[in-house]
């Protein structure tokens, strides 16, 4: 054990909290002053059920996991647990080491109290979320009647060519540039959200997904008769944890029903379902829209692929999203494919690990 004292030195006046756990004799061997105070102990001699019992009973199952990788050998980091403590909820972020010295086999834990940083965290992911959602809507809302003004404008411009009003047909022109302009600037904005998200380090937490989604999606739901689309959300399980990018993830999700509202013609519906079983977790977003027509299938994912197209309101794409979709789902372990048939409608699936 005294090879360790240098580091102990430091984490007895560290405000982190560090343990040492000896799976050989069962017990904790070490526990500096933070960590102590942090369980609300007097002495290491505790047990380690009582410790694991003050997880959250959602969290118990996931520690455990994650710490018989790190025994077995495997490299584990930032795992995150909420620990309730005399009816307060902390939460802590840990990362495990294994060490084995003179027949020990030692569980070397370092942690830290991220609770206001979860909190402050979450709130700007909701926060981004939300923006996200309402940029998608207005867009699709905004697109809708200024594809219809370059639609009529070109109608115009055919009777103003027979009449020979070139002041009239001037003002035409310019009313139908600047509309196909506006159209390219809202979706030149949403593309370099989108791209800018997918440009920075993929940062994972663990983050109860069916919540995440419904806060996404609240606004959707709100504006169901505005947008003329039915939207549903659903899944067979009341909590469903996952390890993620928020603020990428939800992108692609955002991207998903933006690109399914794009193509559902009024008085349709969208549909998201959540389903977690023993070793997987599927996502699907549902649409009843135009579908996608069979040649497009093979290379709907590649990047500016001749699959992209208008959508029914005039939205324009730059044919990167899907391919920027697929890049961010494999990021997180993930799988993507989709079913659709022409007048039918499509669904996407998403397939990430069950943690």
């Amino acid at each position: 054990m005294g090879i360790f004292n240098p580091h102990l030195y430091l984490a007895e006046r560290s405000s982190e909290l560090f343990f040492i756990y000896d799976l050989n004799q069962d017990r904790f061997t070490y526990m500096n002053p933070a960590c102590l105070t942090f369980f609300n102990l007097e002495t290491i001699e505790v047990e380690s059920r009582v410790i694991l019992h003050m997880i959250h009973p959602e969290d118990q199952r996931y520690i455990l996991s994650k710490l018989k990788a790190c025994i077995d050998g495997k490299m584990v980091a930032d795992v995150e647990c909420r620990v309730e403590r005399a009816g307060h909820e902390r939460n802590l972020r840990i990362t495990p080491h294994l060490a084995k010295e003179d027949g020990d086999i030692l569980l070397i834990g370092q942690a830290e109290d991220i609770t206001l940083l979860k909190a402050n965290t979450e709130l700007l992911n909701n926060h981004n979320n939300k923006k996200n959602s309402i940029l998608h809507i207005l867009a699709h809302d905004l697109a809708g009647p200024l594809g219809t003004i370059g639609n009529l404008t070109e109608l115009l411009s055919r009777d103003t060519t027979k009449q020979e009003d070139a002041l009239t047909e001037r003002y035409i022109g310019m009313i139908s540039k600047i509309s196909k302009s506006s159209i390219k600037l809202i979706r030149d904005f949403l593309d370099q959200e989108f791209l800018e998200s997918a440009g920075v380090k993929l940062v994972k937490t663990r983050v109860e997904l069916l919540e995440k989604i419904s806060l996404a999606t609240e606004d959707y739901f709100a504006m169901q008769e505005q947008l003329q689309i039915q939207f549903s959300c659903h899944a067979n399980k009341e909590r469903v944890f996952v390890e993620i990018d928020e603020d990428k993830f939800m992108q692609v999700i955002n991207n998903l029903i933006s690109n399914a509202l794009k193509f559902t013609p009024d008085g349709g519906e969208i549909k998201i379902y959540i389903k977690e079983d023993k070793k997987k977790i599927i996502i699907s977003i549902k649409d009843s829209g135009i579908g996608i027509p069979e040649r497009y299938h093979a290379k709907l994912f590649d990047k500016f692929s001749n699959a992209r197209r208008s959508g029914l309101k005039g939205e324009q794409s730059t044919g990167l999203g899907m391919s920027i979709i697929k890049t961010i789902v494999e990021w997180h372990d993930g799988t993507i494919w989709f079913e659709s048939e022409v007048n039918k409608g499509t669904t996407f699936y998403i397939q990430l690990p069950k943690l």
